[in-house]
């Protein structure tokens, strides 16, 4: 196999950027775990080039607002959000991503072939990490993979005083995690009988990945592998919500990022996957108090 572009100038290179500085361990069954830092200031970076095909996941985590960018799953448009800083997006290598930059973007990129997370999970003989759940498009907020990757950020200020050691650790804790949230571990059951942060984290990605409200309770615990009733009041324990209000609350603030811009009121609340211009004036005065107001006030005045 040739070598991967997955990671170092080879991401650059897929970026069309001269350089990208990483770190590279070999300390998971000598596969080879690199974390890249990416950083463009430049507007409408354009197409990224394709990055081969293989065996392996590529975690980013943003390290600025990107409020614009499209995104291409085996050659497939998928829908597209903005992404604040500490958002975590994860792609499959198998399925050839192509990225459109048109926001300047700041990233950190744990490049992890399949081979090390195997290594860290017994259970993963074979390719049974899935990436059905999670669309990189939207990305997802999650804690664990943030931290890892905001602990680096010194060590690309100053690369000669890193370990090596410290770099096999956290490329080591950042593949453990993953083959936890994406692979076999991530259906067990929690002690207190409630949702593990990993059925958590899916269930909220199912909830911002449709936002219009298609996504059913059922498939919600189908896929933490809980029963209907049994998954409502686990997400209401772990939330202090039941799905569909936390989901509500969410649209509120995603469409609270885009007022101001240049996009219609209807345009956002189709965005954010409110029925009407009104359905969101409604929901938004309910949650916060305040109206919204685009760039169409007969738009703003409806309620």
């Amino acid at each position: 196999m040739s070598q991967s572009r997955a990671f170092g100038q080879g991401l650059a290179a897929c970026f069309r950027l001269v350089e990208a500085p990483a770190f590279v361990s070999r300390s998971l069954r000598h596969s080879t775990v690199a974390v890249t830092h990416i950083d463009c200031d430049i507007e409408n970076n354009g197409l990224t080039q394709p990055l081969m095909r293989e065996d392996a996941l590529l975690i980013t985590l943003q390290l600025r607002d990107c409020p614009e960018h499209d995104l291409w799953i085996d050659g497939k448009p998928m829908p597209t959000a903005y992404l604040s800083a500490g958002t975590t997006c994860a792609y499959d290598l198998r399925s050839s991503p192509v990225a459109n930059s048109i926001s300047p973007f700041r990233q950190i990129h744990f490049f992890l072939p399949h081979s090390a997370l195997a290594a860290v999970d017994e259970d993963l003989s074979g390719p049974q990490v899935d990436l059905r759940w999670h669309n990189p498009g939207f990305g997802m907020d999650d804690a664990v993979i943030r931290g890892l990757g905001l602990s680096l950020l010194p060590a690309f200020d100053r690369p000669d005083e890193v370990s090596t050691l410290f770099v096999d650790h956290v490329t080591t804790a950042a593949a453990a995690y993953v083959s936890s949230l994406f692979g076999s571990a991530g259906r067990t059951i929690s002690a207190d009988g409630g949702l593990t942060p990993v059925q958590l984290c899916r269930a909220k990605e199912l909830l911002r990945s449709r936002l219009d409200g298609s996504v059913s309770v059922a498939s919600l615990a189908h896929e933490c592998g809980r029963s209907r009733r049994g998954f409502s009041k686990a997400f209401q324990k772990a939330t202090g919500r039941f799905p569909h209000q936390w989901q509500n609350e969410l649209r509120v603030e995603r469409a609270q990022a885009l007022l101001g811009s240049n996009r219609s009121l209807s345009s956002i609340a189709a965005t954010c996957g409110f029925a009407s211009a009104a359905h969101l004036t409604r929901e938004l005065f309910r949650l916060t108090g305040r109206e919204s107001h685009g760039d169409s006030t007969s738009e703003a005045a409806v309620v």
